[in-house]
């Protein structure tokens, strides 16, 4: 979908367009829930989302014209990208790259989720008044999960499973406010200092081919992973300091093919070209199925993988691929006005 004009207009557009299955999602999600939880999962909204405002009113703005266009309280809208004001983790665990090349970064992403999530996702492009800001892969009602800038920077991420969760700002809105920064200096400098709701690892990536890696928690803020040509996560604390505040319990009963997806990407990285084709070939890996890379549901662990990603920050290039990707089914978008 296309949207244009200012954040708060391409918010009502968002919330007309999908009305009905936003609806469908908070009854889902939100409405079901017994009144006292849902009562305090309110009065959380309401602090996140004015934490949101204090730090991006672009990005409140564009909240309160979903939840216009849909018909719905803006709390209900800060809960469908705020997941972790209702649950302590996300049920998409993802497998993601950060890569430099000669000619700029490449960051990369399966995103596994239920499958019954799906047939929630769109590709939303961001246009102002200015021209084209960026382009997002959302959930209808959400702010989005990846995406990239009309600058180039690129931004995949995942959930870690730690101990402890705050009141700061929810994941979905952190990623919205780093997608507004130039290149990957300014959005790990913002990074740092934005108040994290809970665990999670951001790897961005820009055209200049900087890229950088960092685990957030509530309690630690943002830790960053020493330099490296190339970064490789899944949804296991890598850093010491994160991995001291990991759920080991939860980790193995939510994501328990984490750790091998992570040997996996380091097996097969290892013998791809560092290119866009060598990283499809990557992401459609099936080693150790059904619990691989590229990932199907299973008794232990529900998630299949939703949507495959490269984005080539030089190239102003997004390659994607619905549903379990093969090296032929990536749909090549070219973003306007990448500079």
């Amino acid at each position: 979908m296309t949207l244009f004009g200012t954040p708060y207009e391409r918010g009502v557009a968002h919330g007309a367009r999908f009305q009905d299955e936003i609806a469908s999602v908070l009854a889902r999600d939100v409405g079901a829930l017994p009144a006292p939880v849902r009562s305090v999962a309110g009065r959380r909204a309401v602090a996140a989302f004015e934490a949101v405002r204090a730090a991006s009113p672009d990005t409140a703005e564009e909240i309160i014209g979903i939840a216009k266009g849909a018909g719905q309280p803006v709390p209900n809208l800060v809960l469908r990208s705020g997941f972790e004001i209702l649950k302590r983790n996300s049920d998409s665990g993802c497998s993601t790259i950060a890569l430099k090349t000669k000619t700029g970064a490449i960051a990369a992403q399966n995103w596994d989720a239920p499958v019954q999530k799906h047939s929630e996702l769109g590709l939303f492009l961001h246009f102002s008044r200015n021209g084209f800001e960026f382009a997002v892969v959302a959930s209808f009602g959400g702010l989005g999960w990846v995406g990239m800038n009309r600058h180039g920077l690129a931004l995949v991420n995942s959930d870690l499973v730690l101990n402890g969760y705050g009141d700061g700002i929810p994941s979905q809105m952190v990623r919205r406010i780093l997608l507004a920064k130039p290149d990957v200096k300014s959005a790990a400098d913002a990074l740092a200092v934005l108040p994290h709701t809970g665990g999670r690892s951001y790897l961005i990536g820009d055209r200049r081919g900087k890229i950088a890696a960092a685990e957030v928690s509530a309690k630690s803020g943002a830790k960053f992973l020493p330099p490296s040509d190339a970064y490789l996560h899944t949804n296991n604390s890598l850093l010491p300091t994160m991995r001291s505040q990991e759920n080991q319990n939860a980790l193995s009963r939510v994501y328990p093919s984490s750790a091998a997806r992570l040997e996996a990407l380091k097996r097969v990285c290892a013998r791809e070209e560092l290119s866009v084709r060598g990283l499809k070939r990557v992401l459609c890996d099936k080693t150790g199925a059904p619990n691989a890379i590229c990932k199907s549901a299973s008794a232990d662990e529900s998630t299949e993988t939703a949507f495959s990603i490269i984005m080539d920050c030089a190239q102003g290039e997004m390659h994607l691929a619905s549903g379990k990707p093969t090296v032929d089914s990536y749909r090549k978008i070219v973003l306007p006005a990448v500079f």
